[in-house]
């Protein structure tokens, strides 16, 4: 029909787009390495599942949006097919793809014309929103208008052109085509000429602009069209709570941490390349939802545009920025990622929650890459909140954040009859207390509860008392990886020197370290968090509450025990096996749920900026109108409490361990 200006057009149009990512392949090499874990049964269901059938945008968040944007997806999807048969018409007058002249294509077409229909009317929703309701989690750009104007103009250019084909009579099977055929009906008797020129003129601006279209991409915020798909399959498999370990002996290291863009893995330049800028991680994050100056999405957004400004191999014409250098070399001005490109309070305010990754509908990691960043400013530029010196202080010298006597480990079971390792080295369980188990008074009487179950139960248990150390978890997440090498190092080679095999621990940042992370230095053990546990006991017939309980009872999910681990029914089993207890769900829970705003090592910092996290939190869970908060986490339990008593709440709302509750009902 055209040949020679199709040729042009492709031969252009995929020339400048293969000298594009052959670009991009070139900034992703000179990013650090990053092994992947093979397994491609799950990266194909996972591709299928979330990156197809797209099911976080899918989920009870933000429904609609969502399925606006699943619609467009599935439309491209259908439109491809599409794409192919009009290029092959571009030479070939009534080109068509062998099948199409069966009873399938007639069901493609019908399939195609309300595939266009409907992504036509999600554009038209999609205007709206960014015009006219403007919700807060979107940036309004004139870059995301002209991607919509590009898709509108593709769906009606298609319309108009087979329209104008039936109108001159050309198109076959007009009845499973109805949009087309009723735009061709408005066309009959024009003159066939015009026609013509109507049908090419559509034909070619829908060429042009998928060519456009697709060598726009990589220039702005809508590459994750192309690299969505990609980031989702080679997503993560590797537990979540396992942050990668520094080799802290290598001799060739310059640097630890995140110091510059060359500093991050491949696929954490491919995330920061994959940002939607939906900004579904941003109103997840509960830093931001209190007033902190942690926006997730910006986070994405700031190192794209230092990406822009470092290397020329891509323009910045999308952002405005200038990039220094030709070829795809580094630029020679040296930026530290803090505190040039993110601000240090940013980083400062992330609590690790995993909140924005849940979040996420293309599978972007935020907290290894924050830890990295934090990591730099503490191991090498010595910059970090001043009160996380004294509990770096106290951890390495007592082992313990609160700086007491590692002596005093075990005075709280001292009247319980306790055994230790040393006493019982051949115990079946390993009874992990934890720092706040054994030094805070509020939850020493977790772990008197956990002893009484376990005693009740029968179970074969020891501790370590004076032996056992500090974990190291909000040593690690706030940057210092040396001090949580240390301290880990120190506690594995104490529990092999036992031959532990099992370890029962009450919190979940513990649980968490020595599950998903201890692993990495030799500490291989079978790990559960007590809520796991003892839910097993309960099945297993070893327990039973008995005491009746008749009050209204809502679950905090731990960040850590929850996102990162995926424990969320066994806390709710045991409380719902409590007599008289009515288990209540607030809005926000499980895998939606809010942070305390103790994670990532916030425990141990001041909180100066905005709203308190823990008031949030206590607000959204007085949505459930409970009489009692439970949780599963030492840090957990002292936000909550701390909640209730700024907000005059004590008498109203009491704040229990599980574990607590299990053990009062057993009588």
């Amino acid at each position: 029909m055209f040949p020679i200006t199709t040729t042009i057009i492709l031969l252009a149009g995929l020339s400048f787009f293969g000298f594009t990512i052959y670009r991009w392949v070139g900034v992703f090499q000179k990013m650090r390495s990053q092994r992947l874990e093979i397994n491609l049964p799950e990266r194909v269901r996972g591709l299928f599942k979330i990156a197809i059938a797209q099911s976080r945008l899918l989920s009870k968040r933000d429904f609609w949006p969502g399925l606006m944007h699943a619609v467009i997806f599935w439309g491209f999807c259908v439109i491809s097919l599409r794409t192919i048969t009009l290029f092959g018409m571009g030479y070939v007058e009534g080109f068509y793809l062998p099948f199409m002249h069966t009873i399938l294509g007639d069901l493609y077409n019908l399939t195609l014309e309300c595939v266009l229909l409907l992504v036509s009317i999600a554009i038209g929703y999609a205007f709206y929103r960014r015009i006219f309701s403007k919700p807060i989690r979107l940036t309004l750009s004139w870059e995301g208008l002209l991607i919509l104007g590009f898709i509108l103009t593709l769906c009606l250019t298609d319309f108009i052109f087979e329209g104008a084909r039936m109108g001159l009579g050309e198109a076959k099977n007009p009845m499973w085509s109805p949009i087309s055929y009723l735009l061709g009906s408005l066309m009959l008797g024009l003159p066939p000429a015009f026609l013509k020129i109507v049908s090419g003129s559509a034909y070619l601006v829908h060429l042009a602009i998928i060519l456009v279209f697709m060598n726009f991409l990589p220039y702005g915020k809508h590459f994750h069209v192309i690299t969505s798909l990609i980031n989702v399959f080679l997503r993560r498999l590797r537990p979540y709570g396992a942050l990668e370990a520094i080799n802290l002996e290598d001799p060739n290291a310059t640097s630890f941490g995140a110091a510059k863009l060359e500093d991050l893995t491949w696929k954490q330049i491919l995330d920061v390349a994959t940002c939607t800028e939906c900004g579904r991680c941003t109103v997840s994050c509960p830093a931001w939802s209190t007033g902190k100056p942690l926006n997730p999405k910006m986070i994405s957004v700031q190192l794209q545009e230092h990406l822009r400004e470092q290397y020329s191999l891509l323009p910045s014409l999308i952002l405005g920025a200038h990039a220094k250098t030709n070829g795809g070399e580094a630029a020679t001005e040296e930026k530290f990622l803090s505190p040039h490109v993110i601000d240090p309070e940013v980083l400062w305010s992330c609590t690790t929650c995993r909140a924005c990754e849940e979040a996420c509908p293309v599978m972007i990691e935020y907290v290894d890459r924050i830890v990295d960043m934090r990591r730099h400013l503490v191991l090498v530029q010595g910059s970090m909140p001043v009160e996380v010196q004294t509990t770096f202080r106290n951890m390495e010298t007592n082992s313990n954040p609160w700086g007491l006597s590692f002596d005093d480990r075990a005075n709280w079971c001292k009247d319980m009859g306790v055994k230790t390792l040393a006493d019982h080295p051949t115990a079946e369980v390993l009874y992990y207390v934890g720092c706040a188990g054994s030094f805070d008074d509020r939850n020493k009487k977790i772990a008197t509860a956990l002893v009484k179950i376990l005693q009740k139960a029968k179970v074969d248990f020891a501790i370590l008392g004076k032996e056992e150390g500090c974990t190291g978890d909000a040593a690690r997440r706030i940057g210092n990886e040396y001090l949580f090498q240390s301290l880990a190092k120190t506690n594995i080679e104490t529990m092999n020197r036992y031959n532990v095999k099992k370890v029962l621990a009450a919190c979940p940042h513990c649980f968490n370290t020595i599950k998903n992370e201890y692993p990495q230095f030799g500490g291989n053990y079978e790990v559960m968090h007590h809520t796991d546990f003892v839910n097993q006991l309960l099945e297993e017939g070893k327990i039973k509450p008995v005491k009746p309980l008749p009050k209204r009872i809502t679950f905090h999910d731990s960040c850590y025990l929850g996102r990162y681990n995926g424990i969320y029914d066994q806390p709710r089993n045991l409380l719902k096996s409590i007599p008289g207890a009515e288990v209540t769900e607030a809005p926000l829970s499980k895998d939606n749920g809010r942070c305390c705003g103790a994670g990532g090592g916030r425990m141990w910092m001041e909180e100066k900026i905005g709203t308190r996290v823990n008031h949030k939190r206590l607000e959204d869970l007085q949505e459930a109108n409970p009489e009692i908060i439970a949780s599963a986490c030492p840090f957990c339990l002292t936000m909550l409490k701390d909640a209730t008593h700024d907000k005059h709440l004590e008498e109203q709302i009491e704040t229990k361990d599980v574990i607590e509750i299990v053990a009062e009902s057993l009588g």
